[in-house]
C-alpha cells in the first residue's frame, strides 16, 4: 500500500502522465512502453548499486522505455546500442523500489532508480535481467548518517542533560 501512494507521489510531483503524454504526441512513430519518474547517473564501469555523493547530484527526470530507446532528461540510449540491461528489486525500511542498469557498446553504464513499476517487466522489448539486490553504503553515506546521528545526540544533551 505504502508503495503506490509512494509511486503516485513522485509520479504526480515529476510529472510522469503530462511527460510521457507529450513524448507520444511529438514522437508518433515510437511506442512508449513505460515511463517512471528516476534518478539517474552515469559511469564508466559497471559499479554495484549504492548509496553514495552520484546519487545526490543525479540527474532527475521521467525514465521512458520507448520500442527504440531509452529517454531520460538529456539521455538518449538507443536499444540497438545496448548490450545488457538488468532490473534489480531493492526493498528499504520505507518501501520498494528498482534499479534499471544498463551498458552499452561504448562503455557507458548507466543506473536508474524508480518506485516499482510492472511495466518494466511486463514490456517485451528490452531483453532484462531480473534480480534481488540491496543497496550498499558508500563510505560519503556512512559519514552522513554518523554525523546526523551525532548532531541528534548532541540536541538532545543540550535541551534535557545540559539545560
Amino acid at each position: 500500500m505504502i508503495n503506490i501512494l509512494l509511486k503516485n507521489f513522485v509520479d504526480f510531483f515529476y510529472g510522469t502522465k503530462r511527460v510521457r503524454r507529450k513524448y507520444e504526441l511529438n514522437n508518433k512513430e515510437e511506442i512508449v512502453l513505460a515511463a517512471d519518474a528516476s534518478k539517474g547517473i552515469v559511469t564508466k564501469s559497471n559499479q554495484n548499486i549504492q548509496r553514495g555523493l552520484d546519487w545526490v547530484t543525479s540527474q532527475r527526470a521521467v525514465l521512458l522505455l520507448t520500442d527504440k530507446k531509452i529517454v531520460c532528461g538529456k539521455w538518449v540510449i538507443p536499444l540497438d546500442t545496448i548490450t545488457s540491461a538488468q532490473l534489480i528489486k531493492i526493498n528499504t525500511m520505507l518501501s520498494s523500489g528498482q534499479v534499471l542498469k544498463v551498458e552499452t557498446k561504448e562503455g557507458d553504464n548507466y543506473q536508474f532508480g524508480m518506485q516499482l513499476n510492472p511495466e518494466w517487466t511486463n514490456q517485451q522489448q528490452l531483453p532484462l535481467t531480473l534480480e534481488k539486490g540491496h543497496l550498499k553504503y558508500s563510505v560519503f553515506s556512512i559519514a552522513v548518517r554518523l554525523i546526523l546521528v551525532g548532531y541528534i545526540i548532541y540536541l538532545i544533551y543540550e535541551r534535557f542533560i545540559a539545560g
